[in-house]
């Protein structure tokens, strides 16, 4: 049996378009999608949180709330609420995966106590490191980090991702299955990962944030400057989306990422 996938979104916030593009003086919505995965063995995983309900409690204080007022926030409720829709619950899920530690991604983290988290070994470390401004410029808000977190995580050290064949960035295989790769997707965010499986016997690689808008990867659109200034790594950044190009000039795998307009096609709640 293969792995069936649910989008579900978690929230969304809103920003000029011409972030993206350079010019397009429009408001566009950027959902927050996680994903909810029906494995034929493990059961229920879940991929990313959205923002969850705690996000404006999170940034309340100073220099946090700037988060909240560069990108303007619509909750859609917890991740439970999202979940309930397709009939689960936070206790159901025993995996949680973090793509990253960016607060739209882990805002309903703290919902899943019995889940076990996983994430890459460079994603928690140099942001919880950070100044406050620091962590503000990168997206990472603390106050979302559950408690106990390292105590109930598994992190998957760097050298354990190995290269692949099939794709241009080096993978490790989370339940050593072969349904469920996490693929290193460096740029955006320290140990940003995305997912590869199939679904619906499709192969497909989920990008997570390693591309806002397709536009970026069919039509070439490059970020303007002071955005991709503003990624993790911006010269990792460029030459991620040169390698998706790539990717998505041999059509092996559907390409899909958290924010994308695209991908509000697949989701269910």
């Amino acid at each position: 049996m293969s792995l069936r996938i649910h989008y579900l979104n978690g929230g969304y916030c809103r920003h000029l378009l011409a972030s993206i593009d350079g010019r397009t003086l429009r408001m566009v919505k950027s959902h927050a999608v996680f994903l909810a995965i029906e494995h034929p063995e493990l059961g229920w995983i879940v991929c990313d949180t959205g923002y969850g309900t705690r996000f404006f409690e999170a940034t309340r204080g100073w220099p946090y709330r700037l988060y909240r007022w560069a990108t303007p926030v619509s909750l859609r409720g917890t991740a439970a609420s999202a979940l309930a829709a397709i009939g689960v619950r936070p206790d159901d899920v025993r995996h949680v995966i973090v793509t990253h530690f960016h607060a739209d991604h882990i805002g309903g983290l703290g919902e899943f106590t019995r889940a076990r988290i996983y994430y890459h070994e460079e994603a928690l470390a140099p942001l919880v490191a950070g100044t406050p401004f620091q962590q503000t410029r990168a997206a990472f808000l603390p106050a979302l980090v559950p408690a106990g977190l390292s105590a109930r995580s598994t992190v998957i050290a760097a050298k354990n991702f190995a290269e692949d064949v099939a794709l241009p960035f080096p993978t490790y295989d989370l339940f050593s299955d072969g349904r469920l790769k996490l693929v290193v997707l460096p740029g955006h965010a320290p140990g940003q990962v995305g997912l590869e499986f199939t679904s619906d016997g499709v192969r497909t690689l989920y990008c997570a944030d390693a591309f806002w808008r397709m536009e970026q990867i069919v039509a070439g659109v490059n970020l303007p400057r002071p955005v991709l200034a503003l990624q993790w790594d911006g010269a990792a950044y460029r030459v991620t989306i040169e390698k998706l190009r790539e990717l998505a000039r041999r059509k092996t795998h559907r390409l899909l990422a958290c924010h994308d307009e695209e991908t509000q096609r697949y989701v269910t709640a």
